[in-house]
């Protein structure tokens, strides 16, 4: 017979209280971590691959050069992987004068080639020319929730030689709540670098 102050052995265990009983805790933190994932992401919750305008439909410029290479290559396509835009037009224009170190004259260039793409991931453009501008504008549209918006940037881009660093990469930009980094050294560790355009709005295309 056991005596009534017998420890208690590995064969206790404390009988779940009401709660425990429907609601055990790794079912409901799982269940919490599916409702905030849903509430604070409004991707997973739209319909296809082409999602309400968010962080996912943001459009970049990648801009990238190889040193010792004199073609520049500049990509427009959107932080999510598999967004497809409307529109994405890319001007371009060239034999301006700028070395980087100055301001750009923004008024005096001429935007003599385009590059348009309709109901495209990306537009790609490669060229020689330095100093060179780009005109850029990506149309996005959502038909499952019907959202819309641009997204914009007017930049110019100059590689000159230093003695220091070899090469520099000098940027500057005519657009409002755009960030460029000027000058960049030309190197891998630097290269490619990214640009967020600008959200206009549905209605601040061109």
């Amino acid at each position: 017979m056991s005596s009534a102050l017998e420890p208690l052995g590995p064969r206790y265990r404390r009988p779940p209280g009401r709660l425990g009983v429907y609601a055990p805790w790794p079912l409901v933190g799982v269940t919490l971590l599916l409702l905030a994932l849903i509430i604070f992401t409004p991707q997973l919750v739209s319909n296809g691959r082409q999602p309400a305008v968010g962080i996912l439909t943001q459009a970049e410029l990648v801009v990238d050069k190889v040193a010792g290479n004199s073609t520049f290559h500049f990509y427009v396509w959107a932080l999510g992987e598999e967004i497809r835009y409307n529109q994405i037009h890319v001007g371009i224009a060239t034999a301006f004068n700028w070395a980087g170190n100055t301001t750009v004259v923004w008024a005096n260039l001429s935007w003599s080639r385009w590059y348009n793409g309709t109901d495209v991931l990306s537009e790609i453009v490669s060229t020689s020319d330095n100093p060179v501008a780009l005109n850029i504008s990506a149309f996005y549209y959502s038909p499952s929730t019907s959202s819309s918006t641009w997204y914009v940037g007017v930049f110019a881009f100059f590689v000159g030689s230093t003695p220091a660093s070899g090469e520099s990469l000098y940027s500057a930009t005519a657009t409002s709540g755009v960030a460029v980094t000027s000058p960049l050294v030309v190197s891998n560790s630097t290269l490619p670098a990214v640009i967020l355009l600008s959200n206009v709005g549905p209605g601040g295309g061109p």
